[in-house]
């Protein structure tokens, strides 16, 4: 079996942290979850007015006020443990390796001591923000996270996943042996 050389490795522990870090929901459903304590507080609040007045009040819904209070308070590490526990269900939490070669992608996820290789000519485009580079095809995204490098240096990490998408591009269907040439 013929050595690859690798242009870039990086590697990044998918956990509970990861995730609240990375996922682009997150700070919405943290922001959001406010809103939805907003009306367990108007009850408990007016519940308290009512007693202080003397008037009637109903420990059952003061009592489902504060397990909604609870709810609001808890949502976002809720969804955060579900979407670990998927990750989990898939065999694909833990530690993981990316290493970007020549030919394409190679996704080690060390906790499970599987390796999944991906050619360049699956993905149109490439993407990339603060957290990581993406490269884009029809059904899902790959994902580089911007972790601990390993390897090469990420300022070119890019333009080098560019110019690949680009090569498979103009090479013809089915002939990915332009790809080793270079």
């Amino acid at each position: 079996m013929e050595e690859r050389t690798a242009f870039f490795q990086s590697e990044v522990t998918v956990d509970a942290a990861y995730l609240r870090r990375t996922w682009s929901n997150y700070g919405k459903l943290a922001r959001a979850r406010w809103i939805l304590a907003l009306f367990p507080l108007i009850c408990i609040i007016y519940l308290a007015a009512q007693h202080a007045r003397g008037g009637y009040t109903s420990l059952g819904i003061f009592a489902l006020a504060v397990i909604l209070l609870l709810f609001a308070v808890a949502l976002p590490r809720l969804v955060v443990g579900q979407m670990l526990g998927d990750y989990r269900k898939y065999r694909s939490d833990g530690l993981r390796r990316v290493t970007l070669l020549d030919d394409g992608v190679e996704t080690t996820l060390v906790k499970y001591d599987s390796t999944v290789f991906n050619t360049y000519s699956e993905f149109q485009r490439v993407e990339e923000d603060d957290k990581g580079w993406y490269l884009i095809r029809p059904d899902r995204r790959l994902i580089i996270p911007k972790g601990t490098t390993l390897q090469g240096d990420p300022a070119k990490v890019r333009a080098f996943l560019e110019e690949r998408l680009a090569v498979c591009r103009e090479a013809p269907e089915g002939n990915e042996e332009d790809l080793e040439e270079e």
